[in-house]
């Protein structure tokens, strides 16, 4: 059996833009099939419907937080799959990625996709610049090509099963373990930062270009008035990796300390890991 699809849809949210860049990494190693993309970052685009039917294929990224991010029950109520095949991403900063993955199978099997492969890669961390610095890297980017040619060949010839089951990623740190642990035992709780963790103010470099805005998933930020709206805001740090002049900074000493004491968890090279 031999399956061919009617379009390719790269579904991603990816705030600082490594998701995105993982997912179409990806997409370069997939056949030449039309292509159409779907950003989840603006808050208009996750309130529509996006309706997938058997003969389409999705190739979704989403970051991490050693679970989904945030917006994982806003993201999965908007996507609509009906039996359709799905290769599944993920991207996390070089420590560990906890239950992302078993997450994301859960999730996209009760949003009516079949998924068929899934994949952790390493990218810059959102938060400690220097936690996967140069990640994804060549090496990367010809593992995630590798990843889509074969999750395609596999979804071709008609095989949707998942035969390799994602497990819990545990950092080798006692401290991130203890909150992995926590995700694990439960699975259906947010992952919520307090306001204390999300603290940030802009410097004089600021020019007004808007780049922080347009990259801030939950609408948080008013650029006149210079401030964020810390209830809004999920802590997810596009706004300062994308901004042009580096004119945003993290003023939480909370989240300075918790970057400190998960230092050593990011200092080992780790590689891709994928599961077919």
């Amino acid at each position: 059996m031999h399956r061919t699809f009617k379009k390719l849809h790269l579904v991603h949210f990816s705030p600082g833009g490594s998701t995105e860049r993982v997912v179409k990494a990806i997409a370069s190693g997939i056949g030449s099939l039309p292509v159409e993309n779907h950003d989840l970052l603006p808050s208009a685009n996750r309130k529509a419907k996006h309706v997938f039917g058997p003969d389409d294929l999705v190739v979704f990224g989403s970051m991490t937080a050693q679970k989904l991010f945030t917006l994982s029950d806003e993201i999965f109520a908007c996507l609509e799959g009906h039996d359709t095949p799905f290769i599944g991403a993920i991207a996390y900063g070089n420590g560990f990625y906890g239950i992302a993955l078993n997450e994301l199978l859960r999730r996209a099997e009760g949003s009516g996709f079949k998924v068929a492969a899934l994949g952790a890669f390493i990218a810059r961390h959102s938060i400690d610049p220097d936690a996967g610095l140069g990640r994804p890297d060549a090496s990367d980017l010809a593992a995630m090509k590798d990843f889509g040619r074969r999750a395609f060949e596999k979804i071709s010839a008609g095989d949707l099963a998942l035969h390799t089951l994602p497990k819990t990623n545990w950092s080798y740190c006692e401290g991130p373990n203890k909150i992995i642990a926590h995700r694990e035992a439960h699975p259906e709780e947010p992952y919520i930062l307090p306001p204390e963790y999300k603290e940030k103010a802009f410097t004089d470099a600021c020019i007004n270009c808007g780049n922080c805005v347009r990259h801030c998933p939950t609408d948080a930020i008013d650029l006149a008035a210079k401030t964020f709206d810390l209830e809004k805001c999920i802590g997810c740090w596009g706004c300062i990796v994308r901004c042009p002049r580096k004119a945003i900074r993290s003023t939480s000493k909370a989240m300075a300390d918790v970057t400190a004491a998960f230092a050593d968890a990011y200092k080992r090279r780790l590689e891709p890991e994928t599961f077919f």
